[in-house]
């Protein structure tokens, strides 16, 4: 296990112990690439982790197979969820429909300087990492990116239906193996995005936003199968 993930996936709940908090933590510590799909949880492993009992564990372990996160199968514990192909690209056209929307929401707001200092802050990195060719870096900008524009956004609704359709391609960004010239391209969708929203124009952020996500959902299609149950 990373010792800095853990760090700064568990800090959090150690210092709570609640079931939420663990959870959280959990959560956390997958997106982040901590635990692989497919990987078996250890209860007592946890609860040594985060000091609890097992009982503790069991609830958190609950909440995150509701989540979509884990999934219990019987007689052999619980695990780190694996998506098929078809269900991540399933997920990939509601989630081209939800981050258009909150794209064009972000765009149809009077930006305060905060947002729109925020954004440009997303965009920096993001161009930084493309420059350094940092593919692990760009990962992580770039969930956030898309996060912070959903909160600038403001809709709950949408906030909530995204972060389940979002959950499988934690782990499915771009490989290491990727050329210079794919995270540019990628890049130059967000770029688009970010100057749309900030001139406000909700049609074309809209717009580059859903061709950002099918471009997206293309490079599932391409991954190869053992990224897949």
């Amino acid at each position: 296990m990373d010792s800095k993930i853990t760090e700064t996936a568990f800090a959090t709940a150690s210092a709570t112990a609640s079931a939420e908090a663990i959870a959280d933590g959990i959560k956390d510590h997958i997106q982040r690439g901590g635990y692989a799909p497919g990987q078996r949880l250890i209860e007592i492993d946890l609860a040594e982790q985060f000091a609890v009992g097992r009982g503790r564990i069991r609830e958190a372990f609950k909440t995150l197979v509701g989540e979509g996160y884990l999934e219990f199968i019987k007689n052999r514990g619980v695990y780190v969820r694996r998506f098929s192909r078809a269900e991540i690209l399933d997920m990939g056209r509601v989630r081209e429909v939800l981050e258009g929307l909150s794209a064009r929401l972000a765009a149809e707001k009077e930006l305060s300087p905060e947002e729109r200092d925020l954004l440009v802050a997303h965009q920096d990195r993001l161009n930084e990492a493309e420059a350094h060719n940092d593919v692990d870096r760009y990962n992580t900008e770039n969930f956030q990116y898309h996060a912070t524009i959903c909160t600038i956004a403001g809709n709950s609704h949408v906030e909530q239906s995204l972060a389940r359709v979002r959950l499988p391609l934690y782990r499915l960004q771009l490989p290491r193996s990727f050329s210079n010239d794919s995270m540019a391209s990628s890049n130059r969708d967000h770029q688009v995005i970010t100057s749309s929203i900030l001139a406000g124009k909700p049609d074309a952020a809209e717009a580059a936003m859903r061709a950002h996500v099918r471009a997206g959902n293309q490079h599932v299609i391409r991954l190869a199968e053992v990224h897949f149950r």
